[in-house]
């Protein structure tokens, strides 16, 4: 239990400092001027659009909690909907702790509230991921029919030059090649040599884990009322995009961008919130970067933006759950 404890105490240390490293790291790159200039545009912004922001977040939380009974429903399970919105926002809190720990959080809460296994919970919750990825695919595939152009540059740029350069300097690598094919071969020959052991491993309570966690992944298949399910899927992600545009408004030199620089935005400001806890950094270099180099006139917002921007899916968070916890008995009243 220690050994657990002490693990998670250092998984959360060394995400949480790579977050604030990379904010630093961000600040401390600013010249006298970039900084007098970000502190005068978060002075400055029009913090009425920001507000909107927030709310329009919140529905989208909000959205996420009604959904999920609708996973819940085909394992015979009924959850209210003040216990499901609780374990939505302080999910989402924890990832701010540490990356991708709130789905944990969601299903422990839902057994400790509602006696639902963890297993089943957590199925369900993967399914959620599925979903939100195949929403994330929609964005992209978006961004490719309104935005190719500039979509094709940031490809060629960051992606696929810099891994056409890592994959030349692997071949040229005659040694580390080698290393790898091997390590490839050992790992799959182990699985081979040890594939009885393996099999037992997987039987017992591990065994009557994946089953529940099985079912909690099929219960997709088996969804009341599937066009509400897309319905909120959809709601969800448009929430994201409106939000993020809103934020445009907060500023003069974003005022005037389009809803589809705001899909660019999602799409790439998503990946910074897988890498470190809530996006902290990461998600405020990538989308000043964005910003620079696909718009020049936006330079002198684009580090308050994307700082706002966060900032808004962080106090939507923050508040939302002190929320959450002060309505949950009422909204468990809501009958489904």
């Amino acid at each position: 239990m220690k050994k657990s404890k002490l693990r998670q105490l250092l998984q959360f240390v060394l995400f949480f400092g790579l977050g604030v490293g990379l904010m630093y790291w961000q600040f401390s790159r600013f010249d006298a001027n970039q900084k007098a200039q970000f502190f005068i545009g978060l002075k400055t912004a029009n913090y009425k659009w920001f507000v909107l922001a927030i709310f329009i977040g919140a529905l989208a939380h909000l959205s996420r909690a009604i959904r999920w009974q609708q996973l819940l429903h085909p394992l015979g399970r009924k959850v209210g909907l003040g216990n499901r919105f609780y374990a939505v926002m302080i999910g989402y809190l924890a990832n701010y702790g540490l990356p991708r720990s709130g789905e944990f959080v969601r299903g422990g809460l839902l057994l400790e509230s509602d006696g639902v296994p963890f297993s089943e919970a957590f199925g369900t919750i993967v399914v959620e991921r599925i979903v939100d990825t195949l929403c994330l695919l929609l964005v992209f595939l978006l961004v490719l029919l309104f935005q190719f152009s500039q979509l094709q540059t940031l490809w060629v740029q960051y992606i696929w030059d810099p891994a056409l350069l890592k994959i030349t300097a692997l071949a040229a690598n005659t040694t580390t090649l080698i290393i790898l094919i091997s390590a490839v071969v050992l790992f799959l020959g182990v699985l081979i040599f040890f594939r009885r052991k393996i099999g037992k491993f997987f039987t017992g309570k591990l065994g009557k884990f994946l089953t529940g966690f099985k079912n909690g992944i099929l219960a997709v298949k088996r969804v009341p009322n599937p066009g509400w399910f897309i319905f909120h899927s959809l709601f969800i992600w448009t929430c994201y995009l409106l939000s993020l545009y809103t934020c445009f408004f907060c500023f003069p030199e974003t005022s005037g961008l389009s809803l589809y620089t705001a899909l660019i935005l999602l799409l790439f400001g998503t990946f910074g919130v897988i890498f470190t806890p809530g996006g902290m950094g990461a998600y405020q270099i990538i989308i000043t970067t964005l910003l620079i180099r696909m718009f020049e006139s936006t330079t002198p917002a684009a580090a308050p933006f994307s700082w706002l921007s966060w900032g808004a899916q962080v106090i939507t968070v923050i508040i939302f759950c002190g929320i959450a916890v002060a309505i949950k008995p009422l909204l468990n009243r809501v009958k489904k």
